[in-house]
């Protein structure tokens, strides 16, 4: 039931497999996890030390853990 009467010569066409796009968004892939990854660092470092200065990490009420604003 197959339109194709003739599985001769037959070829296969791959679209953009020759052009640096995949590349490109293999790259700023990357790079999105390693910012996420610096940010997330960075916001541990400076909720670990507002903690041992027992300050508030951010506004609003002490969540479990925290101690209370003052």
């Amino acid at each position: 039931m197959s339109p194709i009467d003739n599985w001769d010569d037959v070829t296969a066409v791959f679209t953009g497999a020759g052009t640096a796009w995949p590349g490109i968004f293999v790259a700023v892939a990357v790079l999105m996890f390693v910012g996420f990854l610096v940010r997330m660092i960075q916001h541990e470092n400076h909720a670990y030390a507002q903690m041992i200065n027992h300050e508030p990490v951010e506004a609003g009420p002490a969540a479990e853990g925290e101690p209370t604003v003052y």
